[in-house]
């Protein structure tokens, strides 16, 4: 956690903007994977918003890229282009309005929260459950046979070359069975760890209800990264998906509903 907390962003180099990277290392294309770049593009000669009249910030200067498509080009992705200032608002909306409903009442969204990753989880936990008792039948039945086919041997019922033939495969399974079984219990014991975590990130949150600026200990000490859809149009109007991962909990979609 420390690492990430110490993480820090560029300022963007190569150019006359003095943009001051906030996303740097956590903003990542939802369809390569890749990092997305940051870019600065002159917005008029005379450095002011001709609706608004006001002057430019360098935020409203900067947009992000994917590096794929900076690289290679169409061919290999899409631009996932957005821009700073639009990333920045969408990032505070969000971070405000999930501390607004932590601080209101943290038992009522705490248990939102909850429910929402039990039954993400609900269904693989029965199956893993499932999976474990029948992995452990079976190797139970397999020390059975084991016994069995010492006993035959010792009896002169099988030969050491049918013995040791059975004996390999059936602790081939036994073995394959055993790290199965651990890699489930794995999977369940995180899964039992997320209340904990779910009320970490409770606690996290709640410190900023008041949040009015993003800085770079905020977006490091909540967020782990933000994937970048690729716009699109729907029914006339562009789209673009942009995923918010969370530490803790990862994403929160609709928490509200």
């Amino acid at each position: 956690m420390q690492e990430i907390i110490d993480r820090r962003p560029t300022i963007m180099k190569g150019n006359a903007c003095p943009f001051y990277n906030l996303f740097h290392d956590i903003i990542y294309c939802a369809t390569c994977g890749k990092s997305m770049q940051v870019h600065y593009e002159k917005v008029g000669r005379t450095g002011k918003n001709r609706f608004t009249g006001k002057e430019w910030e360098p935020i409203d200067k900067a947009y992000y890229i994917c590096q794929t498509y900076n690289r290679l080009g169409k061919n290999a992705c899409t631009s996932h282009k957005i821009e700073a200032r639009d990333l920045y608002n969408l990032v505070l909306k969000d971070i405000q309005d999930l501390a607004a409903m932590a601080l209101k009442d943290a038992d009522v969204f705490y248990q939102r929260l909850s429910s929402r990753m039990e039954r993400r989880y609900m269904t693989d936990a029965s199956e893993m459950q499932r999976e474990c008792e029948r992995l452990e039948a079976r190797n139970q039945e397999i020390d059975s046979m084991f016994m069995s086919l010492y006993t035959g041997k010792a009896k002169g019922i099988l030969t050491e070359q049918r013995f040791l033939k059975l004996t390999a495969t059936l602790e081939q399974e036994h073995e394959a069975n055993r790290k199965r079984l651990q890699e489930l219990m794995l999977v369940m014991r995180r899964a039992d760890e997320q209340e904990s975590d779910v009320r970490t990130f409770v606690q996290e949150i709640r410190k900023y209800a008041t949040i009015q600026e993003l800085d770079e200990a905020v977006l490091n000490r909540l967020i782990s990264k933000i994937l970048v859809g690729e716009v699109r149009k729907v029914d006339g109007q562009k789209c673009q998906e942009v995923k918010i991962v969370y530490n803790f909990v990862g994403e929160i979609p609709e928490v509200t509903g």
